[in-house]
């Protein structure tokens, strides 16, 4: 077994030898040994957890203490980001300076979900079926479809003469989403091999290039995609691939929103009309298998009806309870529904039947689309009918396959001793009409990942320059199923930055408070901002409310006023960092108005950013249903939400927020808090003890 230390020493001596202007922090080397050691473990104890706040240069670390690992034990080296932009850093010059610092060079490709790269087999019959014009639609309906088509050839055009490339991230038009649903596929409604576009496929080049690649790119919502099909379906097994989490921080929230599942009525008449009109093409389409499908015919005839019937009884049941009115009427939104109440128990016994349907619909459908497939490899039925008919079959296959799962969920029952699921509607827009939705969920993902990706993956590396909570790792901890992972997994990074040279930290006498006297409080942060904010310099102001933030602006003085981009008017938030950049360039001072967007992953380092002003403390407002049953859930077992929820959460938020300031270690300036709660609360103190130590100003 080689030294964690001496391999990541000499990696960084090659780094360094590459780049003469890079010189490894000791808090780099830390980072990498610390991993470099946990990826020694036995297997489902390779799991590191690491804060490595900014100016760690902790992509080099993290690639530094993983690579070997990856490459002596032949594992993929598989990392997840949270934004686009991270991404893009990997791909055009992390990846590129490491790969060439090293002694062999290493392949590496960004993929991303198959729904997010051309189908040429969907959109070649887009375009060619254009001439037939669907029965039914209405002027307004034709004229959409015809503008639809022409975009399409024009798509078609420019992949098959190599403009494009396929993807869709790559096309600088705006491609209208119904369109894409439309020219894009999964893997349900995939010929592979057997498409006569199989060689020349975006998606299958990307594959073969990853099938000899040793790093893949990737992002969370694709790994925990994937991981929620079970795993290997996109990317290799996880027990073939070293993960890396980068923007971990973002994880939990992301990974609560894959686990929790949804039915939705229009949807699913929609995919039961879908399966009944495909059950009429198969017999002709078929021919090939007509003595085995008798009994298949004849069991979907009879469980296509009976889904309707199922969910008609269970809209029934729905339309006539008062919360549901309530909800209809937009008194209320997304009311939660509870186990053995009144309404669940009533649909309970068609929910049961509907899932039984469902298990039958997708085996058969299942079946149906391994025989197209068959059909297509034996030349047994003709490409231009298999692959018009296995994107409608997958898609039945699909839409079933997920009711299976909202089943479970749904009709699991409450048990004392873990958290229950959580149970809700909402109404929504489906295919132009307003539809009832039933949604069910886990309370917490922590289940979810253990068991799909900590559990089975080689080793897993999760990183974030803010993972604790209050000075603690525990809430991140318990959030992400690493409950059986003790301190020796996890580290925190000391910070390169000398805080109290670099910054100082201003707490000016509020007379109001935000959450006592909001009004005046509101006027107070107005004449605040006009006393404080140097005109000459880049300053950030940060508001947690769109409301308070316009309000906030209509009173400016006009002066002051003229020198705001503010979010949410006309530019972009990636525009408005563009003009505040050249604003700085050419000499003159900028604000930037912003909420969440600009409180965390906003890098303006230098003289782009030097005054952070954080109008009130970012307390996270909890309205989803899962967050509310998540403090039910805490009050029960004799917990209180706030310590246990709200300050850690706000503790985070807050270190992300004055994090905009100090992006380098040549970089100084001052941050700004117009809330005195950090002063006259006790919590308040606990905070400030918790932020980087800032030079604090009376």
């Amino acid at each position: 077994m080689s030294d964690p230390k001496s391999v990541v020493s000499k990696i960084f001596e090659r780094i360094e030898t590459a780049m003469p202007d890079f010189k490894a922090r000791p808090q780099q080397l830390d980072m990498s040994e610390f991993i470099a050691k946990v990826l020694q473990r036995p297997s489902q104890q390779r799991v590191a957890v690491v804060e490595a706040p900014t100016g760690v240069g902790k992509t080099l670390a993290y690639l530094s203490g993983t690579i070997a690992a990856a490459l002596e034990n032949k594992k993929m080296l598989v990392i997840s980001t949270a934004t686009v932009n991270l991404q893009q850093q990997l791909m055009q010059k992390d990846l590129p300076q490491f790969s060439a610092a090293l002694e062999q060079p290493i392949k590496f490709v960004q993929i991303k979900g198959r729904r997010r790269y051309l189908c040429p087999s969907k959109l070649s019959q887009l375009v060619v079926l254009s001439g037939q014009q669907e029965l039914g639609l209405d002027v307004d309906d034709k004229y959409r479809r015809m503008l639809q088509v022409a975009h399409g050839k024009q798509l078609l055009a420019d992949w098959e003469s190599e403009r494009w490339d396929g993807d869709r991230d790559s096309r600088r038009d705006k491609i209208e989403a119904d369109l894409w649903q439309q020219v894009s596929t999964d893997s349900e409604g995939c010929a592979g091999k057997s498409c006569s576009f199989y060689l020349r496929c975006p998606y299958y080049k990307l594959r073969r290039e990853m099938s000899s690649a040793q790093v893949i790119v990737a992002n969370h919502d694709l790994i925990l995609s994937d991981a929620d099909l079970g795993g290997g379906l996109v990317l290799p097994n996880p027990e073939d691939v070293l993960f890396v989490f980068d923007e971990a921080h973002n994880l939990p929230r992301k990974a609560l929103d894959h686990a929790a599942k949804a039915l939705n009525f229009a949807q699913l008449y929609q995919t039961t009309e879908t399966a009944d009109s495909v059950l009429k093409k198969l017999p002709s389409a078929l021919a090939f298998r007509q003595h085995d499908f008798g009994y298949l015919f004849a069991e979907l005839r009879r469980d296509l009806p009976a889904v309707i019937n199922h969910l008609q009884h269970m809209e029934t049941l729905l339309q006539n309870d008062s919360l549901v009115h309530d909800l209809l009427e937009e008194r209320i939104s997304e009311p939660r529904i509870f186990w053995q109440s009144p309404l669940v128990n009533a649909l309970v016994t068609p929910s049961q039947g509907l899932l039984q349907r469902a298990n039958n619909i997708y085996k058969h459908y299942s079946l149906i689309a391994k025989w197209i497939k068959e059909g297509l490899e034996k030349t047994l039925l003709s490409n231009k009918v298999g692959e018009a008919l296995l994107p409608q079959v997958g898609a039945v296959q699909n839409i079933f396959g997920y009711l299976i799962d909202f089943m479970g969920l749904f009709l699991e029952p409450d048990k004392i001793e873990r958290p229950p699921n959580v149970r809700w509607l909402s109404v929504e827009t489906f295919a132009k009409q307003k539809t009832l939705v039933i949604h069910a969920g886990p309370m917490t993902a922590a289940y979810f990942l253990d068991r799909s990706l900590w559990m089975r993956a080689y080793g897993v590396v999760l990183t974030s320059a803010t993972l604790r909570g209050m000075g603690l790792f525990h809430r991140f901890r318990m959030d992400c199923g690493l409950h059986r992972f003790d301190e020796q997994h996890f580290l925190a990074v000391r910070s390169p930055f000398n805080y109290n040279d670099q910054a100082t930290l201003n707490l000016p006498a509020m007379q109001y408070l935000p959450n006592e006297q909001h009004k005046e409080w509101r006027g107070e942060v107005v004449s605040k901002l006009a006393e404080i904010i140097d005109t000459a310099e880049a300053t950030l102001v940060l508001f947690t409310s769109r409301q308070v933030m316009e309000d906030v602006y209509r009173q400016l003085p006009a002066e002051l006023a003229a020198m705001v981009l503010i979010q949410g008017d006309t530019l972009s938030p990636k525009n408005m960092v563009l003009r505040h950049i050249r604003q700085i360039e050419a000499g003159h001072g900028s604000i930037i108005f912003g909420m969440d967007r600009f409180a965390e992953g906003i890098d303006l380092p230098g003289n782009l950013c030097t005054h952070v002003i954080i109008t009130k403390l970012p307390f996270p407002v909890f309205t989803r249903p899962i967050e509310q049953a998540k403090q039910e859930w805490i009050i029960r077992r004799g917990g209180q939400p706030f310590t246990a929820l709200s300050l850690p959460a706000v503790s985070v938020k807050l270190i992300q927020a004055c994090g905009r300031l100090l992006r380098k270690e040549t970089d100084s300036g001052r941050i700004t808090i117009l809330d005195r709660r950090l002063l006259t609360k006790g919590y308040g103190k606990q905070l400030l003890q918790h932020l980087p130590d800032y030079r604090l100003m009376d």
